[in-house]
């Protein structure tokens, strides 16, 4: 026994004090991950296990090696020696460690390390144990092991219009590979050729991101920025322990992200025989109302939103709807009565798109409408061989009109006669002003006269009937062909 431990021994029973306690502390391995939630305790990085580990040790208390009295360090791996260290003097802080072969390091799981220390005065001291986790074997990914995109990207591609609906994201699913651990690091590359290493991003795996799926997403302006054309996503795994990353095979895509520019060229009408931007529609091949038709190089994506205008709103005919005559056809039916009421005149065609919520309205084309052909003339049951006798007239004259193209009951009809007045005037003789059409077909009765309405005029003079048409509540009016008799008494 040495001097200085005797001497210690000496002053605790001297003065009545309890020898000092000597407690050794855990080996130290400067490699080892911090640990994380839900992943492996002190997990040795995979690169520290290809070679000899250096495992450290503090200097523990009451140290005094001397020649006569050594102090021996024995380090244990799994219960098995590993090796050792003496000192015959004061231990120098550079050579407290000891080197652990690398073949040690080949199993993995978790594994302990402790070593003791046979003290100068001949006592042991162990130290508790250091488990430490190997983890030599990298994820297993499944066979198929690309990343699964939605059908319709698949099919269709990634499209501008498919990105803006999904937040400017094309999302992806990993598939599911085997010994899923938190601390995994996922890296998704975008790139021209099947192994580019263009990464988009990362993501490392905590404890809840291991029980529900690998959901991950490529943005919309990285996908834009690398252009359109054929494209390879792919994803690779590497465990926490830095073990080799294990690759997926790349997903090949068709890419036509490229926004479409807005070009909406002006409609046309079918039933006008030109595909101008103006035209001009004859009734009678429009009997069943009329067919508005979008050009095929209007440029549309699919959740585009879009109505077709016969003329503008608040105009008297005017209709809009956004019912095409199929679900992939660019034609809409404008219904006859719209027709009808646009008999005479001039319209505006067009439609407006509404695309993530901007509204685009497309050029317009401007469309005459004839009046239409082949009205009747009016007819009277006391006028044979073009004459009007007074003395024939009786209790009146009834004037009447034949069926037309594009009659409804929401016209109306205006006739009067002019002749040389007695009084010199200029004022017609009303029939019927402003009568509502009863029916769309059959003989439509105008009104009628007395002998007493027809002696304003000089006899014997020339008449004129002439009757009128309105299809807009009375703003115009449509001249039917006229007629001339002569009132004789």
């Amino acid at each position: 026994m040495s001097l200085i431990t005797l001497l210690r021994s000496f002053m605790s029973r001297r003065f009545g004090q309890a020898p000092l306690t000597t407690v050794a502390t855990l080996p130290r391995i400067r490699e080892l991950l911090p640990d994380i939630e839900g992943g492996e305790p002190n997990l040795l990085p995979f690169s520290a296990t290809q070679q000899p580990l250096r495992v450290e040790f503090e200097r523990w208390q009451d140290s005094s090696p001397s020649p006569e009295e050594p102090e021996t360090l024995t380090l244990f791996w799994d219960d098995d020696e590993v090796d050792s260290k003496t000192w015959t003097s004061p231990i120098p802080d550079a050579e407290l460690f000891i080197m652990l072969p690398q073949d040690r390091m080949l199993i993995d799981g978790p594994h302990t390390l402790r070593y003791t220390v046979k003290l100068h005065n001949g006592n042991d001291m162990p130290t508790m144990p250091l488990t430490i986790t190997l983890d030599r074997t990298s994820p297993t990914l499944p066979e198929d092991s690309s990343l699964v995109f939605e059908p319709e990207v698949i099919t269709g591609g990634v499209t501008d219009a498919y990105l803006q609906t999904r937040n400017d994201r094309l999302p992806a699913t990993i598939p599911a590979y085997l010994d899923t651990k938190a601390g995994d690091v996922l890296t998704w590359y975008w790139s021209t050729t099947p192994g580019g290493t263009d990464v988009v991003d990362t993501w490392t795996l905590t404890l809840a991101d291991i029980t529900a799926p690998l959901k991950i997403d490529f943005p919309g302006d990285f996908i834009r920025n690398s252009g359109d054309g054929i494209r390879y996503a792919r994803y690779q795994v590497q465990d926490r322990a830095g073990t080799a990353a294990q690759r997926s095979l790349p997903m090949v895509l068709q890419i036509n992200a490229t926004p479409i520019a807005p070009n909406f060229p002006a409609p046309y009408l079918k039933e006008t025989g030109s595909t101008g931007s103006s035209s001009t529609l004859d009734p009678s091949r429009a009997l069943n109302g009329a067919t508005l038709v979008i050009r095929p190089e209007a440029t549309f994506e699919p959740n585009d939103r879009v109505e077709v205008y016969w003329a503008d709103p608040g105009e008297h005919g005017a209709f809009k709807t956004t019912t095409a005559l199929s679900p992939d056809s660019r034609e809409y039916a404008i219904p006859k009565t719209n027709v009808s009421a646009r008999l005479a005149s001039q319209l505006v065609l067009y439609y407006e798109v509404t695309r993530r919520g901007h509204l685009y309205k497309s050029t317009l084309h401007n469309l005459t409408v004839e009046a239409p052909k082949n009205l009747p003339t009016p007819q009277c049951d006391k006028i044979p061989d073009n004459q009007l006798s007074l003395g024939n007239i009786g209790t009146g004259a009834t004037f009447t009109l034949g069926t037309w193209q594009h009659r409804n009951t929401s016209q109306f009809v205006t006739l009067h006669i002019t002749g040389k007045r007695k009084d010199n005037g200029k004022d017609p003789v009303m029939v019927g002003e402003a009568v509502p059409v009863p029916s769309a077909t059959g003989t439509m009765t105008v009104g009628s006269v007395t002998r007493a309405d027809m002696e304003v005029f000089v006899v014997p003079t020339g008449l004129e009937i002439r009757a009128f048409l309105s299809v807009d509540n009375q703003i115009s009016w449509i001249e039917f062909p006229h007629s001339f008799v002569t009132l004789v008494n």
